[in-house]
């Protein structure tokens, strides 16, 4: 009876569920984000997801790592408050002291207000989370995984007699 009590205690604690993630759904085509906590506590905030050119992939994604105090390394030093990673492009969901939140302004990434980025953060940190990004960017066709190239135009010929004239 004395071995019995501590395997069932440990049987029940291996057993007992494990905490809920968050679900997090953006939608592209209305430019908002949806976040349900294991609670079922909801709430519904405006983003800035990927300009034409710089689309947000739709499709599900988990998180890969997430930073509280993030610098672009790609956008000189663009701060990225409570950067929650996605995409091995570096893709994430982040806060943002641009205006304009409700419409496409970013380079893929998806932003939102620095207070909401906050507490999406401090829930996914304690949870976990599932993401999915459904939709279109306004104005543009579903984009997958695949990033559009933007083709520059053509630069000019120089004569090469021209090139350096100083």
């Amino acid at each position: 009876m004395k071995t019995f009590v501590p395997a069932f205690l440990a049987c029940l604690l291996v057993a007992a569920p494990c905490q809920a993630t968050v679900r997090i759904s953006i939608d592209l085509s209305k430019q908002r984000l949806t976040a349900t906590r294991g609670d079922g506590e909801t709430v519904v905030w405006k983003i800035s997801s990927g300009r034409p050119g710089y689309e947000t992939p739709s499709g599900r994604y988990s998180v890969m790592r997430m930073e509280a105090d993030h610098f672009s390394d790609e956008y000189d030093q663009a701060p990225m408050p409570y950067a929650i990673f996605f995409s091995p492009r570096g893709l994430a969901i982040h806060g943002s002291y641009e205006r304009g939140l409700g419409s496409p302004r970013s380079h893929g990434c998806v932003r939102l207000a620095v207070g909401n980025a906050e507490k999406l953060f401090q829930w996914v940190e304690t949870q976990g989370a599932s993401i999915e990004i459904v939709g279109a960017t306004p104005g543009r066709g579903a984009v997958g995984h695949e990033r559009r190239v933007r083709r520059r135009a053509p630069e000019p010929e120089i004569p090469l007699d021209q090139a350096y004239r100083y």
